[in-house]
């Protein structure tokens, strides 16, 4: 290297060199991140502000490359003379230290040039963005078999391990897997994998299903370090996570072109492949700063994940799933004013309520609808002369084989190669939402529920809105048969605005079943239910998911609360400490509760109510896998409420209350039993009280 100037720029330190022959890599730096290129394209990355900690290594093995006719490519001559670092003002991520940097390979078989262009952007001190090209300089066209877009290698240092914990690292896996598998918190253990593919795919069960979020996360105590790509619309990739015999983790995004699918499986002389945008983030605690990362620079790039929800959102509500598929109407007209004297002034119609999906005209079986819509009709009037408002169930994408629908209008539907159409868990065919007329169809169906029916907004479920199969519909004249998959997120933007178009004030709720939700479809919805958990913990992780991705004061509904009689393995089983301790909505779908119960839910829904926790900050303070006991904070008004869970937990053992501030003492509250537990300063922020299961308290300045 012969010259070398550093400029102190906002947050960044930028490293302007000219390279001799000799240099064998480059570095690249921010304040908070270094990255170092060899000369043999060859990449190592560090975060600076975990010091002599760090998860990363270098590993000339996990390095990102392309496989051509099945023999892998990643290590090309770079020119150093040629590296470019310059400040930027980038149309997106606005100021920004940039490297472009390209090297090259040539044998026989293949000639290939490389292009690397790394963003560190001064919005997003703890992210790197990447984006690679690799173009065919040979005089034959090469077969691409996999693009390796991102790679890392970890390893937790000895003195970095932790001894009271199942794991020393766990991990956020954005994939999709069976119904009841955890996604948020996933210790890892030698043999781990699993891949996170984003395309449909078989699960252990053998249910195709696709989607999730493409984001993965790895942490210890001390750091964390996410990969996810940040391609504008979902895209046919994997995020695969492995942890090796001797506990060190690979992870990493993987394209392998399809070229039934329209992807680019052949490069012809001089032709280019272009990878997916993807982001390397690092981070403290767990999953939270880093989703909440991923999502602000998703929103820089247009995907316009809203922040909070209309103030309507935050209404718990009472659903009747309780009574299953064969309610009656006056099972639920019954349950009414028992609603109203809780303080629950929203009761919704769930599943059950039609004739076939894909049609959606009533069932007008004997307590239900027999006189068809204008039984409907009745009912919504009937539930608003009791002031309060309903939302309506419904699978917007699913279309039964025996509907008028398929049967008039199956050229609406996804169709694969074979000429057949797939069906979804359920055994549904499903709307293309890449085919104006089928969405065109859900958009008449939104005007028919909330204009001719009057119903206040909906409530789109299942786990079949995760993703779609290829189309290969020539109806359709898609531009590949990818455009059915990739999009899913228009029928959620043609629900949205239908309902913003005919209905003030209307809501709309999704629950992804068991699935994480999808940063693309998020747009376009005000309510993201907890999806499915199996018990508490569960609903906790995913409740701080939301709020992550979306916004600290986003409604996160605590998918519904029910009497320990009730429960079945789903839902909530009578928790209230969970929803209020994490600011999540109530909500419920008991059908029976006996004197004492209704008293419990009573004082619950009108402490959710005067509490207002749920449309509050949720502040990101501890780590939901490694601080013990669990604790969850919510900022209000200069107030911290904190969620604290744990199966028994000791008295002798300290509780640090993070987030008081200097100087300032407290008074600290039960609010769940509406007691005053203690005194505490901020210099010395610690309580020491045993509780059982959870403890949730209100923490308060002296002076107010």
């Amino acid at each position: 290297m012969r010259t070398v100037l550093i400029k102190i720029y906002g947050s960044l330190i930028i490293l302007l060199a000219s390279h001799g022959v000799r240099s064998q890599s480059v570095d690249f730096n921010s304040k908070h991140i270094q990255v170092k290129i060899f000369s043999n394209f060859n990449r190592e990355i560090k975060w600076l502000d975990a010091e002599d900690n760090n998860l990363t290594y270098f590993n000339p093995k996990v390095q990102e490359g392309i496989v051509v006719n099945g023999k892998l490519y990643s290590t090309f001559k770079i020119d150093m003379d040629k590296v470019v670092q310059k400040l930027i003002d980038h149309k997106e991520f606005g100021e920004c230290l940039q490297m472009d940097i390209s090297g090259l390979y040539s044998d026989p078989d293949v000639s290939l040039k490389k292009t690397t262009s790394i963003l560190l952007p001064k919005d997003f001190p703890n992210a790197a963005i990447f984006e690679t090209s690799y173009r065919n300089l040979g005089s034959q066209k090469i077969r691409i078999d996999t693009i390796y877009s991102q790679r890392l290698a970890l390893e937790l240092h000895e003195s970095t391990k932790v001894n009271n914990t199942a794991y020393s690292l766990v991990s956020f896996q954005g994939g999709v897997n069976e119904w009841g598998r955890d996604y948020a918190v996933i210790g890892l253990e030698p043999g781990f994998s699993q891949d996170n593919f984003q395309g449909m795919h078989p699960t252990e069960k053998g249910e195709i299903i696709g989607g999730g979020i493409p984001f993965i996360d790895v942490w210890g105590e001390n750091m964390g370090v996410a990969l996810a790509h940040l391609g504008k619309q979902p895209e046919w990739v994997s995020l695969p996570v492995r942890m090796q015999a001797d506990k060190k983790v690979e992870m990493g995004i993987s394209e392998i072109p399809d070229e039934r699918l329209g992807l680019k499986k052949w490069l012809t002389p001089n032709e280019v492949y272009s990878t997916v945008m993807t982001t390397v983030i690092f981070h403290k605690l767990d999953y939270y700063n880093a989703l909440n990362t991923y999502a602000n620079l998703l929103r820089k790039r247009g995907v316009n994940i809203p922040r909070s929800s209309p103030e309507e959102a935050y209404e718990p509500y009472w659903k009747s799933w309780g009574f299953e598929l064969d309610f009656t109407l006056d099972e639920i007209y019954g349950i009414l004013p028992e609603l109203k004297d809780m303080g629950i002034k929203v009761a919704n119609l769930d599943d059950g309520w039609f004739d076939y999906y894909g049609d959606w005209e009533v069932n007008r079986a004997i307590g239900k609808f027999p006189d068809g819509s204008q039984d409907m009709v009745k009912f919504v009037n009937r539930v608003h002369q009791e002031g309060i408002k309903t939302n309506l169930w419904w699978y917007p994408l699913g279309v039964s084989a025996e509907s008028q629908l398929a049967k008039n209008h199956n050229e609406y539907l996804v169709v694969d190669e074979t000429g057949s159409y797939p069906v979804d868990a359920r055994g549904l065919y499903q709307l293309c939402p890449a085919y104006k007329p089928a969405m065109e169809h859900v958009e008449n169906l939104v005007k028919r529920f909330v204009v001719d029916w009057d119903y206040d907004g909906l409530y789109s479920d299942t786990r079949g809105l995760s993703a779609v199969p290829p189309c290969f519909n020539v109806v359709h004249d898609h531009a590949t048969p990818l455009e059915s998959f990739q999009e899913v997120p228009k029928v959620f933007e043609v629900i949205k605005s239908t309902l913003d178009k005919y209905k003030k004030h209307s809501i709309h709720e999704v629950c992804i079943c068991a699935v994480p939700h999808s940063p693309y479809n998020m747009p376009y919805y005000d309510i993201a239910n907890a999806s499915d958990p199996i018990n508490s913990l569960q609903t906790r992780r995913r409740i701080k998911v939301e709020k992550a991705i979306h916004g600290p004061a986003y409604a996160v509904g605590d998918c519904y609360q029910v009497p320990e009689d009730e429960w079945s393995g789903f839902s909530v089983p009578q928790d209230f400490e969970s929803a209020m301790g994490t600011g999540a909505q109530v909500t419920t779908f008991y059908t029976d509760l006996d004197t004492e119960q209704k008293k419990e839910w009573k004082r619950w829904v009108q402490e959710y109510n005067s509490k207002k926790l749920s449309s509050a900050t949720y502040t990101n303070l501890y780590d939901i896998a490694f601080d013990k006991p669990e604790v969850h904070v919510i900022e209000k008004e200069g107030q911290l409420f904190y969620g604290m869970y744990a199966d028994l937990w000791s008295k002798t053992d300290s509780i640090e209350l993070r987030g008081l501030r200097k100087g300032v003492a407290y008074v600290v509250y039960d609010y769940a039993n509406n007691r005053k537990l203690a005194n505490v300063h901020g210099d010395s922020p610690y309580i020491n009280i045993g509780f059982r299961d959870h403890l949730l308290i209100q923490v308060v300045p002296e002076n107010k």
